[in-house]
């Protein structure tokens, strides 16, 4: 929390992380230069006809948000989108006239207001005067929204609240990304392991990828998916198994990545180089392996077209945890965001991500003092049938299905051990983090 000063109707400001979402509404073209008090311009003509047809759309999740969407090239002032709309799991049925926005994960310092309306100039006023300049933060651009709950009792009642979400990142940019590029699962056959998950994500082999390398690896778009054999690395006799990660995370600079992980963690070794990319491992507080890594003119591979009911999308990978909150707060500091206390005291933890498969402490290994991992887990929409074609496949079972309200899972043994988990997501939450 921030100090609020005399700012007029403020009552809290917080720095906070959102996950990707998306909206569903209706758009228009706001030209805030004709200085039209809020309660009478063309947004607050949009919303009683949007909210008439809210009905119609589907899978909503939350509240209603009003999305400013701004040109790449605008300056303050300038026209900009603005969607009236609410939230939606998914956006597979959007209706005529109105437009679906996904909007990535990102950080926010989100303003709570009290007050009619056409007051609200003074938050935004507060934002850019006296929080911003004092917080050690810079505006992150993208999209800046207002959100709508039960607390809106309407433009002119002086007891209404909202949220207004103002876009920030650090004014230091971090040389880590807070996102899984990839997974490795670690095997001791590439070309028996490349046929067993592509059957499993109905994938075919690419044999120009079983050229003798030592790794196999599978496009899944956001976050990839890497077999490795380790076959280099076992002919050195200063690596060891603990080295091998289970993560990476992209880089912006190999070297300050380095520099400012080694101030934080234990490197295993300098920054290695080849050609188009760089890459070093490091240990977590819980001896965890990850790796850092840098390529030239890093974009996201397109997911593969897949034929099967298991998605070729990882949707989380899986980090064993003893200590819950320690290791929680070490990962946020490291990535740049918020820790959460209250999350701190589950046995699952979830690191914010701007997108691709959500990065997951688990300590569920060691309650319940299993020996078993899980890697990370694979989504489906639909869980019977997934689970018909595994057993059609001939796959090792881990167990008997389990159904929790949110989720419902099973887990497989692939051909070196490796836990691998298919699950089916059945609905999602506000994606709210302080």
């Amino acid at each position: 929390m921030f100090a609020l000063g005399n700012a007029v109707g403020v009552l809290e400001a917080k720095i906070v992380w959102k996950d990707a979402f998306t909206v569903v509404g209706e758009k228009i073209r706001f030209d805030p230069s004709r200085g039209m008090p809020p309660s009478g311009n063309d947004i607050a003509k949009l919303w009683p006809r949007f909210n008439e047809r809210v009905p119609e759309i589907g899978h909503v999740v939350g509240g209603a948000y009003g999305l400013c969407v701004f040109d790449a090239d605008g300056v303050p002032g300038a026209p900009f989108d603005y969607i009236a709309g609410v939230g939606v799991s998914r956006a597979d049925r959007v209706p005529e006239g109105m437009t679906a926005h996904a909007v990535p994960g990102g950080l926010y310092c989100v303003v709570t207001r009290q007050g009619v309306i056409d007051e609200l100039g003074a938050t935004f006023d507060y934002f850019w005067k006296e929080w911003l300049p004092n917080s050690g933060y810079v505006y992150g651009g993208g999209v800046e929204y207002e959100y709508y709950d039960e607390r809106y009792r309407g433009n002119d009642d002086p007891a209404s609240v909202m949220d207004i979400w103002f876009p920030i990142r650090p004014a230091k940019e971090l040389p880590l990304e807070n996102r899984v590029a990839s997974v490795f699962i670690h095997v001791t056959d590439l070309r028996r392991a490349a046929d067993w998950y592509s059957r499993l994500l109905g994938l075919p082999v690419l044999e120009e990828r079983l050229n003798g390398g030592p790794v196999y690896w599978f496009d899944l778009g956001d976050t990839g998916l890497v077999l490795d054999s380790d076959a280099y690395h076992r002919q050195d006799p200063s690596w060891r198994e603990s080295m091998m990660p289970r993560i990476m995370f992209p880089a912006k600079d190999i070297d300050e990545a380095y520099k400012y992980v080694k101030e934080r963690g234990t490197p295993f070794f300098e920054p290695e180089r080849h050609g188009t990319m760089a890459y070093f491992n490091f240990a977590d507080p819980e001896g965890n392996a990850q790796m850092v890594c840098w390529t030239a003119g890093e974009e996201a591979p397109s997911a593969s077209a897949a034929s099967g009911p298991i998605r070729p999308r990882i949707g989380g990978a899986f980090v064993d945890v003893k200590d819950m909150r320690a290791t929680a707060r070490w990962y946020a500091e490291l990535l740049g965001v918020p820790f959460d206390e209250g999350q701190a005291e589950r046995t699952i933890y979830s690191i914010p991500v701007t997108r691709g498969a959500a990065l997951l402490l688990d300590g569920n290994r060691h309650a319940n003092g299993e020996s078993f991992t899980e890697i990370c887990y694979f989504e489906t929409d639909d869980f019977e049938a997934a689970l018909a074609y595994a057993r059609e496949q001939g796959f090792e079972s881990a167990g008997a299905p389990v159904h929790f309200p949110d989720l419902s899972e099973f887990a497989l043994i692939d051909p070196d051990g490796n836990r691998i988990v298919v699950a089916h997501m059945k609905g999602k939450g506000t994606g709210e983090r302080e």
